[in-house]
């Protein structure tokens, strides 16, 4: 119960801190493999690029990092809506309860960009089923 608590209280402040994001990822999962990360296009500026960092947690509250980048070459459009999709077979030993995608930097159309401070501002927490 106290990482439930934890991880509504983790939502809590990632979404009261997500007014500078400019992307909102909405939904996390890892299934047969496949570990997919859906996001908003919340920046009111065209996507160019795109790349996220993945924490899974066990019932202890334990972090477990994928040790891979996630990232897309994909234009998506202002108010956009993405669902992206990365095989990799690593997915399997990361089988916990909860995972957190958190958006580490993107790129626009315009040339500007944006960079994770550390803090993983913008980031979701879902259950895994």
């Amino acid at each position: 119960m106290a990482v439930l608590g934890l991880v509504l209280t983790f939502c809590w402040t990632a979404h009261a801190q997500s007014a500078p994001c400019p992307v909102q990822p909405t939904q996390v999962k890892d299934v047969d493999s496949q570990l997919a990360i859906e996001f908003d296009n919340v920046s009111g500026k065209q996507i160019a690029t795109y790349g996220f960092g993945l924490t899974f947690f066990d019932l202890n509250g334990k972090a477990h990092p994928f040790p891979q980048p996630l990232a897309g070459n994909v234009q998506l459009t202002v108010r956009g809506h993405r669902s992206a999709v990365w095989q990799s077979r690593l997915a399997q030993l990361f089988l916990y309860p909860y995972a957190q995608a958190f958006l580490q930097q993107v790129t626009f159309t315009d040339g500007t960009s944006w960079v994770d401070d550390g803090s993983h501002a913008c980031s979701i927490i879902s259950v895994q089923e």
